[in-house]
């Protein structure tokens, strides 16, 4: 794959996006991906990359982009001493070429939900979805995939069944500070598009000096002030009453749903059929964030088994 260009999407990680030489979209062989899917990315010799430790000449990176991008596709990587990261956040420039091939099995697919389990196909048989994303720091990386193929298929799925309504998602993303969060313009955007479809939530868990957004500039827009957006920033970190307040939401279908209300649904019984649960739930953040995330879907019977959690650890 070639790069075509590189920017900074927050202090600390860089995009890049690229191009797949000679992509032949109808050969099995040919380079394809599930939206959650990692690369191994491997720098090919070039005047910006002259490896001084052989042995650390692979990184491996979440795609943030969607199959129906091809042949371009999308990375975010987190700056750090490992050459590889180091070349891509700070040296790599438009024309070098690198090898990559997919992996991973945490992934999303548009039409299953989940390609371990059929869970994610409506388990309460009235005809909708109800998905829950929660991210922690770059956690977000695979879960944005996710997102935009969710809303593509969403679009596509509403234009042939003449808008009927068919699919909720939420995401609850916490980071660091405001300078860390990452892909805000585009969720938010993703936001205003379809309100009653999709909602999102921000989250600090640290103060910064600098913490207002009105003119931070990351990912060629800027944070939008919080009296414009459409993404609901919080402090704090996600915890049992978001999560329950998250699913809530899922599951009304009045105008506004429960967010708008801030009251989080009860403990449910798993045999009512009318139960308050997520179909599926997808995390990925920090060591102990699934562990801790599971426990508040389980204990709480906001899904219906574990096998409806999905999540990918650090």
């Amino acid at each position: 794959a070639t790069i075509l260009s590189r920017r900074q999407l927050s202090p600390t990680v860089t995009g890049l996006t690229l191009q797949i030489i000679n992509h032949q979209p109808t050969n099995n062989n040919g380079f394809t991906f599930l939206p959650g899917c990692w690369v191994d990315f491997r720098p090919l010799p070039s005047s910006t990359w002259d490896p001084a430790d052989v042995d650390k000449c692979i990184g491996g990176y979440s795609l943030t982009s969607i199959p129906a991008s091809l042949p371009q596709f999308e990375l975010a990587i987190q700056s750090s001493r490992h050459p590889v990261a180091a070349w891509a956040t700070a040296r790599a420039l438009p024309n070098d070429v690198v090898d990559v091939r997919v992996g991973g099995t945490f992934t999303y697919d548009g039409d299953v939900g989940s390609k371990d389990t059929t869970s994610a196909n409506d388990n309460n048989g009235d005809g909708h979805q109800r998905l829950l994303f929660i991210a922690g720091g770059v956690g977000i990386n695979p879960l944005f995939s996710m997102i935009r193929q969710w809303n593509a298929d969403r679009t596509t799925e509403e234009r042939r069944r003449n808008g009927e309504k068919t699919s909720r998602a939420m995401l609850l993303y916490s980071c660091g500070t405001m300078e860390d969060l990452l892909f805000v313009p585009q969720l938010n955007e993703l936001v205003g598009e379809r309100p009653d479809r999709f909602r999102v939530v921000c989250t600090t868990t640290r103060r910064h000096r600098q913490q207002r957004m009105s003119e931070e500039q990351h990912d060629g827009g800027k944070f939008i002030a919080s009296g414009n957006t459409c993404i609901d920033f919080r402090e704090g970190r996600i915890d049992e009453t978001m999560v329950k307040t998250a699913v809530g939401w899922l599951n009304d279908e009045s105008e506004n749903g429960i967010m708008a209300s801030g009251e989080a649904p009860s403990r449910i019984d798993d045999r009512n059929e009318n139960a308050i649960v997520a179909d599926a739930v997808y995390v990925c953040g920090p060591p102990g964030m699934p562990e801790s995330m599971m426990k508040i879907l389980t204990d709480g019977s906001l899904v219906r088994s574990d096998e409806d959690v999905h999540f990918e650890k650090w």
